[in-house]
């Protein structure tokens, strides 16, 4: 289905100098000949510590003081075992504080099988001579109606208030990025860039017959593609400095993602990765201590203590049933976790849900979507790219423009703009979504919605920076491990004031529950969080390729849903066996409730959020019609918050009156959506809507014939129905084609021309599309 995998490595089995092992979550890689150390004095003491074992000093591990690579040359460079002799010697020596031998887990590229006021009064349509800008529907608005969806991430008014990207410096953690590509050539950025692979300053890929690694190549044209120079497309922020830094094609230890983690931290702004642990439905797994420490020290001195911003992918796992919150890098407080939304305004077929998901960007869907546009390797160009790869780089290149806008952003500040000016209206239709406890939108496939890079930008622009954060644990004193079997579940409820005092939290951003769970088959438990304000998250969903007896050692599991609201009260945790398996037992061992947030509300929470029809914009339309702005909507009150999979807006079985809203269209398209609706509901089987009304043509032949080819507004109307049919088990196959059907749109791998040539085939073919025929 288009997927690859980089089956590379990173994962730690060491011992300590106590001789603890650091195990890692699931299956051991292949072991290598070198160990990361801690050692406290400088290089000069590091090179006689490997000098007195009989290792080579290969220097400090990325931008982490007191930490070094050793490497031994008579160990074998990759085993299947450990040598735990080695490491035991290290771990014995006083001198040395901490060791771990590196070894290695599958990584996955996750393509499957996104100051003052500057205004402009320019309205007019924006092209670029860039021969794949036309495809690029994500970026600009190719609607022909103001009353089809809108699909694109709003970008084309930032451009014109001249925000384009310069001044930000994004690097690529990927598999190399094809630097004197004609594309991406005059955004290279030599001083973003590096190659932990070969350790060398020159990133571009290695070349062999699959082009197996044009993964990076694909993702940094996404973002800083050069616009009008007639090569590919137009990058997001086709005005910034993009470097690659090579790190998948090869052994990837817990040193090599710390080193690429951690590089150049006061050049390099954003960091967009495409990659985890392998989307299995299986493992899981996440940073190591190097890679912990190295996330830590970006957001603590990145940016001259502003903090690197790290947009990462969600994960591909959706078809195997993955849940990316056992993906310890994307569930990370410290990552802007992207997922993927489809040309159809759905979730596409590889997409994972978790409670860490911020927002949402484009990326393929089904195989008659279009996918997205970006450069490739031998520089060429594709309109293939895929996957929530696609989505984290068009996501980097929002925050590049947000950036640009105002360069004092913190990576929280870039947090909390995402959470307040995503967009939940464009992909309303789908089920899951909720009101949290402070009345704002979320889903756990799409976070609290698509990136707006219009909406936030003006408030980038007169942003105040939020107050300084706040930690607040809640434990359960004396806690007893409690018994867990098949069927049953464990209530444990955790009381807390938010930590009034010192380190008190009076708004919430991430919420995490820290735990140890030891379980027979770990992919039968559910675990749900309800906050004191009745919001429910599932932090797990059951996994059914995930047999393993490991359970969860410390793992912690993150939420973003409880966002602006206040900690104070009863929180309750639900740890429940999904399963027929009745050998299943195992034991809950702790638990910790960490509360991250702010000692007072933030000045823009205060009159809460309000949301606005994302259909009806202004500024950005790329043909010649009108777009009026909708009225802002009076803020509402916070509804009783759901659980995250019980709610869809909209009610009625799928085609009754009860789920479509006739609005201001034209009188022919009302007489069709009626035809068409009574027709249904009737389920007649001789219903035929081309002898039904609007769809007759006429017998003048120089009247406006209705299904003519070129006449938009049977499209049109088929659209509008579609996206007015709201049902949480009714059969929907939308088609989001915002052009008219016709050669300038369809394009591999859409219909051909020849199957909407004919009146009755049109016909046909929308009710393929809703699932009414086969």
């Amino acid at each position: 289905m288009g997927r690859f995998y980089a089956w590379l490595v990173l994962a730690i089995v060491a011992f300590s100098s106590h001789g603890r092992a650091e195990d890692g979550e699931d299956q051991p890689g292949h072991f290598t000949n070198t160990w990361a150390v801690e050692i406290y004095g400088g290089p000069d003491r590091a090179d006689l510590l490997a000098l007195d074992h009989g290792y080579e000093n290969l220097g400090q591990i990325g931008n982490l003081e007191d930490h070094y690579l050793f490497r031994h040359k008579d160990v074998p460079h990759r085993s299947r075992r450990g040598a735990h002799q080695h490491t035991k010697r290290l771990g014995d020596d006083e001198r040395i504080q901490w060791v771990a031998q590196q070894v290695g887990r599958a990584r996955s590229k996750r393509g499957p099988m996104g100051q003052q006021r500057r205004q402009s009064d320019d309205t007019r349509p924006m092209t670029f001579r860039d021969p794949y800008w036309e495809k690029q529907w994500y970026l600009h608005d190719t609607r022909t109606s103001t009353n089809l969806p809108k699909l694109d991430l709003h970008v084309l008014p930032v451009w014109r208030k001249g925000i384009t990207g310069k001044g930000i410096v994004v690097a690529v953690l990927d598999d190399g990025i094809e630097k004197d590509h004609p594309d991406l050539v005059d955004n290279y950025d030599p001083d973003a860039s590096y190659d932990f692979n070969d350790n060398d300053d020159d990133p571009q890929p290695r070349y062999e017959e699959t082009n197996e690694n044009k993964h990076g190549t694909r993702c940094a044209g996404e973002i800083a593609m050069a616009a009008n120079n007639s090569e590919c497309g137009v990058g997001i922020a086709f005005n910034a400095r993009i470097g690659g830094v090579r790190m998948l094609d090869g052994v990837v230890t817990d040193a090599v993602e710390a080193s690429s983690i951690g590089f150049n931290i006061q050049h390099v702004d954003i960091y967009s990765a495409s990659w985890g642990p392998n989307d299995d439905g299986k493992t899981v797994e996440g940073p190591e201590k190097l890679a912990r420490a190295a996330f830590e020290k970006g957001v603590r001195e990145g940016r001259g203590g502003k903090g690197s911003i790290f947009a990462w992918a969600s994960g591909n796992g959706g078809s195997n049933g993955d849940n990316c919150d056992c993906d310890g890098y994307t569930s990370s407080i410290y990552t802007v976790s992207i997922s993927s939304a489809s040309q159809q305004g759905g979730s596409p077929w590889y997409g994972e849900k978790c409670a860490s998901t911020l927002a949402t960007a484009y990326s393929s869907g089904e195989y008659k979507d279009q996918k997205i546009s970006s450069t490739d390797l031998h520089h060429e160009c594709t309109d293939s790219h895929t996957g929530t790869s696609a989505a984290a780089p068009l996501a980097a290149g929002v925050l590049a423009l947000a950036l640009e806008a105002n360069p004092n952003l913190t990576w929280r500040d870039v947090q909390h703009l995402i959470v307040w000016t995503s967009e939940y209206d464009p992909l309303s239709s789908n089920p899951g979504w909720f009101q949290n406890g402070a009345g704002l939108w979320v889903n756990s496939r799409f976070g609290y919605g698509l990136l707006n890079a219009e909406a936030m930008v003006d408030m980038a622009l007169t942003w105040k920076t939020v107050p300084e954060k706040t930690k607040c644990e809640v434990r359960i004193e004396n806690f007893q491990p409690r018994d867990l079997g098949n069927g049953e579940e464990i209530i444990i409820e955790l009381e807390t004031d938010g930590c009034r005092g010192q380190n008190h939290v009076e708004a919430l951003e991430h919420v995490q529950v820290k735990t140890t769970i030891d379980y027979s088959r770990r992919g039968d438990l559910r675990i749900v969080l309800t906050s004191p304000s009745g919001t429910s998250t599932t932090l797990l969903d059951t996994r059914r390729q995930d047999k393993s007896q490991m359970g969860f050692q410390d793992w912690p599991f993150m939420s973003t849903h409880n966002w602006g609201e206040k900690p104070q009260g009863k929180w309750t945790l639900t740890i429940e066996d999904k399963s027929d398996h009745a050998e299943n037992n195992g034991v809950v061992k702790d638990v910790v409730l960490i509360l991250h947030g702010t000692p007072e509300q933030p000045a823009y929470q205060s009159g809460g959020r309000v949301y606005t029809d994302y259909n009806r914009v202004q500024g950005d339309r790329n043909v010649e019609i009108s777009a009026a702005k909708a009225a802002p909507a009076p803020a509402a009150d916070a509804a009783p918050a759901r659980g995250s999979e019980e709610r869809i807006p909209g009610s009625g079985p799928f085609g009754s009156a009860a789920s479509v809203v006739i609005e201001e269209i034209p009188e022919k398209e009302t007489e069709f959506l009626v035809n068409w609706q009574d027709g249904m509901n009737r389920y007649e089987t001789d219903f035929n809507p081309v002898n039904s009304g609007p769809f007759e043509p006429s017998a003048d032949a120089g009247s406006d014939v209705y299904m003519d080819a070129e006449d938009l507004r049977p499209w049109e109307a088929f659209k509008y129905l579609q996206r007015q049919m709201k049902s949480p088990s009714g059969q929907r196959h939308p088609a989001h084609a915002y052009n008219k059907p016709s050669s300038q749109y369809i394009r591999d791998p859409w219909v051909s021309q020849n199957a909407l040539d004919k009146e009755a085939n049109l016909v046909k073919y929308y009710l393929q599309l809703l699932g009414y025929e086969s």
